[in-house]
């Protein structure tokens, strides 16, 4: 059996999928299993936040140990994300802003990603990774990979791993394309911009390339972490005589946006849930208010997600009980 481990993006409620990674590691812990996640999981994908998440659980010092112990990441969120969504009190006018401009500077967030992963490279990484992007003059996705090259056939990109992240979660409006060149081929530009706005839930890209890194193999877990639901929809009364800057509203939550990620996510939930050779795990929660906000860091919200972190660990009681088990019996 092949272990995927897919986390969606959602900027600052990435909290959600860290906490219920530590969640499982103190479970593993008690039982004994001390390895690091990178040992357990054969394919690790990550969307935007979730590719932070990914890079930081796959990055390892000289002699090969984690370097971002899961209560790390927690931490990122909990103390350094006001360094990427830096709050004010004009935060109003720079959403309203946004609908013209990025709204947040991508110099800061650069500093932040080069002081986290330093020169640490995608190839350095200590297992299979996927890092989901777009290419905007291409036209279509770009994914950024680690994989083992078993036969010699299959040569990847390198690329700095604070790059990656950068083009990962360059979110339109939230942050410039990231205008990034593999390491050794500088002449070669890409403009990069989130995973998210084909694959925010990037499980389903990790079953298909799995199954061209494994050909042998016919038994998968996949455990696919969330970053909220939001159920909250649009009424036909409210959305019926809508134009375009209503549906690119950022004061509503860019709804064309909010509906596409939504809609693609539960696509991959419904094929992969499908799929007999597949153990498909599934972790979300529904969340609501301020909470679904991708760029409140403040204390308050940071506060909220939290709580919807442990009802979702409440939720997925068993899940994570049968997760755990599946992943000591490798």
């Amino acid at each position: 059996m092949k272990t995927i481990l897919s986390i969606d993006g959602g900027g600052i409620r990435g909290i959600l999928p860290a906490r219920i990674l530590q969640e499982m590691r103190r479970r593993l812990d008690v039982s004994g299993d001390n390895r690091p996640f990178h040992e357990m999981f054969d394919l690790i994908a990550g969307t935007s936040t979730g590719a932070l998440i990914a890079l930081a659980l796959t990055s390892v010092d000289n002699e090969g140990k984690e370097r971002f112990p899961v209560s790390d990441i927690v931490d990122l969120y909990k103390v350094r994300g006001k360094e990427i969504f830096p709050p004010s009190a004009m935060q109003p006018i720079r959403t309203a802003i946004q609908a013209f401009r990025f709204k947040y500077s991508p110099e800061i967030y650069e500093r932040f990603l080069y002081d986290y992963f330093g020169d640490t490279t995608i190839q350095d990484a200590a297992t299979n990774l996927i890092i989901t992007s777009f290419d905007t003059e291409a036209m279509e996705p770009h994914c950024i990979k680690k994989r083992d090259d078993q036969e010699g056939a299959c040569v990847d990109y390198n690329y700095y791993m604070r790059d990656a992240a950068r083009a990962s979660s360059a979110a339109p409006t939230f942050f410039p394309p990231a205008y990034i060149s593999p390491i050794g081929l500088e002449d070669k530009k890409y403009s990069l911009i989130d995973g998210a706005v084909f694959a925010n839930n990037p499980a389903g890209l990790a079953y298909v390339e799995a199954q061209k890194m494994f050909p042998g193999e016919n038994e998968y877990l996949i455990v696919s972490l969330g970053t909220g639901d939001f159920k909250q929809g649009y009424s036909y009364d409210e959305v019926h005589s809508w134009g375009y800057m209503e549906w690119v509203n950022p004061m509503k939550n860019f709804p064309i946006g909010s509906i596409m990620a939504a809609g693609q996510s539960e696509a991959v939930n419904h094929q992969l849930r499908r799929i007999s050779n597949v153990k498909y795990f599934r972790f979300n929660i529904e969340i609501s208010g301020s909470g679904f906000s991708i760029d409140d860091a403040g204390e308050k919200n940071i506060k909220s997600l939290l709580g919807y972190a442990e009802k979702m660990i409440k939720k997925h009681e068993c899940e994570i009980s049968d997760i755990c088990r599946l992943l000591n019996a490798r």
